[in-house]
């Protein structure tokens, strides 16, 4: 539990969890439509976040990222504590971070926002940040072998389609001539439905070298029979429509991988199911 006078949790919004949250300070990070099996659409989706922002008390603080769209347009009559990439700061960020991504370097933002309100000095901040290296499923770099061939995981944990994107670009800009393929397991068949069109956008349009998609992960007690018999992955592989990106089982993979990989590429495991359990297969 820690000694701290200070508690900082992730507060979900599914099932409008997060309502059962009174916190002094809300850093919000951005407002994009998910869990489609609860929220009938963006206005529900919203509506749930302007319930969680009237918990802070008088004294409250909202922090909020200016560079969402939804969450700008959505709070930008209330009084808040704006951040955005635009900031001088964030360049003194991107230098000084370990791990890559603009999604990191408005994140660094949001904490340093949050240490000024709580009076903690930048030069702590900044030094904290420096040595954060990341957390277990979230751009998790490993190094890894299989048949001799040498090569790098990145374990990552998104399922988005907003996810999908920033994570494979930060991958590329921090591997900028390193051969680079996804393996992605969508996750709930009702988020691969409604949002089907930005999963296509996303891997159409990310720069890397390919992408395994394989069957999506089903959730227990979330599922609707009529939507998992509207989509699977074969079919979205399908409306991407890339020579580079190809559907494969998971039980395939593993050999798929020891008849392509040359050796040195960066191989992202993503997704929030059971993918990770590739790394059984691995030499570390």
């Amino acid at each position: 539990m820690g000694k701290s006078k200070y508690l900082v949790i992730e507060a979900d919004e599914y099932k409008q969890s997060f309502l059962n949250y009174w916190p002094k300070i809300i850093v919000l990070l951005n407002i994009e439509y998910d869990h489609p099996d609860y929220f009938k659409n963006l206005r529900h989706y919203i509506s749930a976040y302007r319930k969680f922002i009237s918990h802070l008390p008088k004294d409250g603080v909202l922090i909020a990222n200016k560079d969402d769209k939804n969450t700008f347009k959505t709070f930008k009559n209330k009084k808040a504590i704006w951040y955005s990439l635009k900031e001088k700061q964030s360049k003194r960020l991107k230098k000084i971070l370990k791990i890559p991504g603009k999604f990191n370097v408005s994140n660094a933002l949001a904490v340093l926002k949050t240490s000024q309100i709580l009076k903690i000095s930048d030069k702590i901040s900044l030094k904290v940040l420096s040595k954060f290296k990341g957390s277990w499923r979230r751009f998790e770099e490993k190094k890894a072998k299989i048949s001799n061939l040498k090569f790098k995981i990145i374990n990552d944990y998104g399922h988005h389609p907003t996810q999908v994107k920033v994570t494979l670009e930060a991958v590329r800009e921090k591997y900028k001539n390193k051969k680079i393929w996804c393996i992605f397991q969508p996750h709930q068949y009702q988020r691969t439905y409604y949002l089907f069109d930005e999963f296509v956008k996303a891997f159409k349009n990310v720069p890397i070298d390919k992408v395994i998609i394989t069957d999506i992960y089903t959730v227990s007690g979330r599922e609707k029979k009529e939507i998992i018999e509207k989509v699977n992955s074969e079919k979205l592989v399908k409306a991407i429509n890339k020579e580079n990106v190809i559907y494969l089982p998971k039980k395939k993979i593993i050999s798929f991988l020891k008849k392509n990989l040359k050796g040195g590429e960066i191989v992202v495991i993503m997704g929030a199911g059971d993918i990770y359990e590739l790394n059984k297969k691995f030499v570390f």
